[in-house]
């Protein structure tokens, strides 16, 4: 009996704790990384993988999304015509990746210069898509372009093991790979993702290079600076990153006032040769030719005359020709978007003007609240190490900081998408503060196992909804509609698909701002909005499917349209919240009136019919500016001038005492205004 206790006793004494099995695990682990190097590699090619298989999988079950059509037309057109007259406003970059897998089937282009504006290339587009083997050529093209999430997955490696060590690069890209917002867009055909890895490239080459001042790595960051313009347009934000951390680097690493001036000095002249650098490579990627297209085609709209210090600069551009025409229009495109000042629908209502808070309230409700946890935890972390690790730190906040005060300062409510190049950078400071915090309180070494699985488990449960995503605490990707505009980019057809399979519906109704045909993808509804030509009865009854970015739009007409869903609690959600199923009888005379005047704006039916339909659009909707105006063209053509000038007068009466939506309805005040003014030139004519 004692002797069995004994061996008891010297069992237990002897038995390692969980510390110290951990510990021996981790250095077997070390020693066998050190023996073979290459095996390391093994981490990140798994971790590379899962992510594509999660972007494999979710994009199986996509519909296309807007602007993939215009991206993939202009892409292929560039590489089978050197073409860049569609959708100058982005760069030729990703959609080049994305379009040359398609080079193989051979698809029929036409390669005359296109001359249209904005919803004449989407349409050309879409004709162009839908005319080929559809489905093989998007899947392909977005199987293409989701290199560039991987090449970010790999770059988060590269950069966070030569910052911090391995530990670190495995957090990081574990944050990375189940990233709902990075797995959202990294397999659309979009510049969203190209343009965050051509980011973190642009600035680890620059770090590399200021640590080691060798001409390989300062050429590798002039090319990846060069892909980072080529990418995105607000790509160009690289530059003043470059300038920020030039100068900080020099402040934190040299010895003495003057080798520090010195220094910065010399930072600056090598981020100016980059910059020269980095637009030789832009001139390359554009054909090493001004004109847009390679007949040398100008532009064919009159020069314009410059109103502020940003246009006159862009036109001494173009006048020196410094940069290729299609990117300078791109470029002015994107400066015009962010400046314009438009009313923002923020956390459920709408402001005239975007409130500064909804950039960050938009990262708040798009992260993982074990992401959000994590980068609270994590500045702990980096506080404590930061005079260690100085340079390392400001590679990764300086980005972040200028990146943000960007958005911050744009006049639009910015979407979580244009926040994506910050990420990497946040996602390696965050892994870093939390390791060095785990490092040292026990507790943290538990806990962050425990927000990285809660951070894969939140992604995982979204998906493939994506796109809607929110956190728990704003309830998930089914409520995400009520807070933040845009969750509907036409994604969902596929699921609209199922759902009317397991619940028929006859009559069904499809209420969208998009103009694909869901039929291609099986949704049985007739579709109706702005841009069908189907006309919608004064009340639709049965079931209505409609777009949730209807729901949240800033457009007057459309707002009109889907005013009665807007109180009305949905029956079901598709697509996290893409699309809104709703059964019952509503009166939808404002969508009915909004279809009557689009059918007279077409100009395709005598004066007599057309007059009649923008009769019933009033009728239906007599405080629609849109329609008051259409039936002054349609009057005036006619030659009632006076009641037609009576008509305009009504039109700006309506679009001036509307203040929600003046800046859309300025445009439909200067039209009537200068209808005005010609029917009254054609009534009164000058003597001569």
């Amino acid at each position: 009996m004692s002797t069995v206790a004994e061996e008891q006793v010297v069992t237990v004494g002897d038995a390692p704790d969980r510390e110290s099995v951990r510990r021996s695990i981790i250095g077997s682990i070390g020693s066998a990384l050190r023996k073979h190097p290459w095996l390391e590699w093994l981490i990140p090619a798994a971790l590379c993988a899962v992510m594509l298989v999660q972007l494999f999988l979710a994009d199986r079950q996509l519909s296309q999304t807007a602007d993939e059509a215009t991206h993939i037309y202009a892409g292929y057109r560039y590489l089978k015509c050197g073409d860049l007259t569609v959708s100058p406003e982005h760069p030729p970059l990703a959609r080049i990746v994305a379009a040359a897998p398609l080079l193989a089937m051979n698809f029929a282009v036409n390669c005359a210069p296109f001359r249209g504006d904005d919803l004449q290339q989407a349409v050309a587009g879409l004709n162009f898509l839908y005319s080929q083997n559809w489905p093989v050529a998007l899947a392909r093209a977005r199987m293409a372009v989701s290199m560039f999430a991987v090449g970010l997955c790999l770059l988060v490696w590269i950069t966070a093991r030569r910052m911090f060590g391995l530990t670190t690069a495995v957090v990081a890209s574990l944050l990375l790979i189940f990233e709902p917002n990075v797995l959202a867009y990294g397999s659309l055909v979009m510049t969203d993702v190209p343009g965050a890895c051509m980011l973190l490239f642009a600035v680890l080459g620059f770090y590399l290079w200021v640590r080691h001042r060798t001409p390989p790595l300062f050429l590798l960051t002039a090319l990846a600076t060069g892909l980072t313009l080529l990418a995105k347009h607000s790509g160009v934000v690289v530059l003043p990153i470059l300038g920020s951390l030039a100068i900080t680097d020099a402040f934190t690493q040299a010895d003495g006032d003057r080798s520090k001036w010195q220094l910065a000095f010399r930072n600056l002249l090598a981020v100016a040769l980059i910059s020269v650098l980095a637009v030789g490579i832009v001139w390359t990627a554009y054909g090493l030719r001004f004109a847009a297209h390679p007949a040398g085609a100008q532009r064919q709209e009159p020069r314009s005359t410059a109103t502020s210090a940003r246009e006159r600069v862009l036109l001494e551009l173009e006048e020196r020709h410094v940069l290729p025409l299609a990117y300078l229009k791109g470029f002015a495109s994107a400066l015009a978007i962010s400046n314009q000042g438009s009313v923002a629908f923020v956390a459920g209502k709408i402001y005239l003007h975007a409130p500064w808070f909804s950039t960050p309230f938009n990262f708040l409700i798009r992260n993982t609240a074990a992401m959000l946890a994590m980068i609270l935890v994590a500045a702990f972390g980096m506080a404590i190490t930061f005079r260690q690790r100085r340079r390392e730190h400001l590679f990764l906040l300086v980005p972040v900081a200028v990146y943000l005060a960007v958005c911050i300062h744009a006049n639009i409510n910015v979407s979580i998408r244009y926040l994506l190049p910050m990420f990497p950078f946040l996602m390696i400071a965050v892994a870093a503060g939390c390791v060095e915090l785990a490092r040292r309180v026990r507790w943290m070494s538990y806990a962050l196992p425990c927000l990285l699985v809660l951070h894969a488990a939140s992604s995982l449960n979204a998906y493939p909804n994506y796109l809607s995503y929110a956190n728990e605490f704003w309830g998930g990707p089914t409520r995400a509609y009520k807070y933040l505009p845009g969750i509907d980019w036409g994604q969902a057809y596929p699921q609209a698909k199922d759902y009317l399979e397991r619940h028929p519906a006859d009559p069904c109704w499809l209420l969208t701002d998009w103009f694909w045909d869901p039929s291609g993808y099986g949704v049985p509804c007739q579709p109706v909005g702005y841009y069908f030509l189907t006309r919608i009865p004064p009340r639709l009854r049965g079931t209505v499917i409609v777009s949730s970015t209807l729901l949240t739009t800033l457009r007057e007409e459309q707002g009109q349209a889907v005013s009665p869903f807007l109180n009305e609690r949905p029956k079901d959600f598709l697509g996290g919240s893409a699309l809104l199923v709703y059964e019952g009888d509503f009166d939808t005379r404002a969508a009915a009136g909004m279809s009557a005047w689009r059918w007279a704006l077409l100009g395709h039916e005598p004066l007599d019919v057309a007059l009649q339909d923008a009769n019933s659009a009033i009728a239906l909707e007599p405080k629609s500016p849109y329609a008051h105006e259409i039936r002054c063209e349609i009057l005036a053509e006619g030659g009632q001038l006076n009641a037609a000038i009576a008509e305009c007068e009504t039109a700006i009466a309506l679009a001036e005492g509307d203040s929600l939506h003046q800046s859309e309805l300025r445009r439909e005040v200067g039209d009537a205004e200068d209808l005005i003014r010609k029917i009254k030139a054609v009534s009164n004519p000058p003597n001569p």
